[in-house]
């Protein structure tokens, strides 16, 4: 069965600023090169470098309203197809199913950590608004999962 959800997503004003993602448990996806990154009330992950250009873009362009579709192990959205797999895809989409079903305004935006680097940016989905200091509305995105 499909279910879709909207969310809102944030973009910082200035390129390279964003909040820190704070406290959290890392699975590493060795087969893919995926980071994910667990907490409370966020759920995140790291892509390889050279597909978070790309991924960006899509996920962060301001044209339209881009859907997310995570289903059969592919992660698409627009042109970007991704392969996922192992235990931690199953428990990041399990987190990510559980954050959008609480209802309560979910946002999508980047973070960072200092473990992971200065320049990686985590993709952040979360119950709760990042920073309005820092990041402003970009528009609706859907997610669909399948």
């Amino acid at each position: 069965m499909t279910h879709e959800y909207e969310l809102l997503r944030y973009a910082a004003y200035f390129r390279g600023w964003c909040q820190a993602f704070g406290k959290h448990d890392s699975v590493p996806c060795k087969d893919t090169g995926v980071n994910w990154l667990f907490s409370e009330y966020q759920v995140g992950f790291i892509l390889p470098s050279q597909l978070t250009r790309s991924l960006y873009r899509e996920v962060l362009g301001k044209r339209g309203t881009p859907i997310l579709e995570l289903k059969a192990r592919v992660a698409r959205i627009g042109s970007f197809h991704f392969p996922l797999s192992g235990a931690a895809y199953d428990q990041g989409i399990s987190a990510i199913q559980t954050i959008l079903e609480q209802g309560r305004g979910s946002c999508l935006f980047l973070t960072s950590h200092f473990m992971y680097g200065t320049g990686t940016r985590i993709i952040t989905l979360a119950n709760k608004k990042p920073l309005a200091i820092i990041y402003k509305d970009i528009g609706p995105m859907r997610i669909r999962l399948d």
